[in-house]
């Protein structure tokens, strides 16, 4: 029951990325288009697009993680013997779950300390300071947790081997 939320919430921060990156296109056409027709722009376009950005980012990449979308280069590894290029992978795993562990945590420090400090991160409008630093923490734990099931379930990180 846990495992199908926790999958649920992967697939729909996906789709929330694939609309987060949709609506980034029609907010910058719209944008481009109210310029040249030398109508005012809405002024926190901008702003928004770098917060879309970072927020499809982090909403995406964990599922990206899952369908082994992300960059891997395989051709030292295709060299290898089996045995070690598996050992290797799998210590790849327990590197990214420990590296990407580590920076939601701080990321986690990064967003109380906004907290407390009442931030503000003002650009052509102000939000609260705490929000960058909590996606980026959100994004990092779920990307961690992606790569610990790959590493908990004895699979690799090799496409290869993926099991969609």
């Amino acid at each position: 029951m846990l495992t199908r939320i926790y999958d649920g919430v992967i697939h729909g921060l996906a789709a929330l990325a694939a609309l987060t990156f949709a609506l980034m296109v029609v907010g910058i056409v719209v944008d481009v288009g109210l310029r040249n027709f030398g109508m005012r722009p809405v002024q926190a376009t901008s702003a928004l697009i770098e917060y879309g950005l970072l927020f499809a980012t982090m909403a995406g990449a964990p599922w990206l993680i899952r369908d082994r979308g992300h960059v891997a280069i395989r051709a030292l590894m295709g060299l290898l013997p089996a045995g070690l290029s598996r050992i290797i992978d799998r210590a790849a795993l327990v590197l990214c779950v420990a590296i990407l562990a580590l920076l939601g945590w701080r990321a986690a420090v990064v967003a109380w300390e906004a907290v407390e400090a009442g931030a503000v991160d003002i650009r052509s409008i102000g939000l609260p300071g705490w929000i960058l630093p909590a996606m980026i923490c959100a994004g990092f734990v779920l990307m961690a947790t992606e790569f610990l099931r790959l590493f908990l379930r004895g699979e690799t990180y090799d496409a290869s081997n993926a099991q969609h």
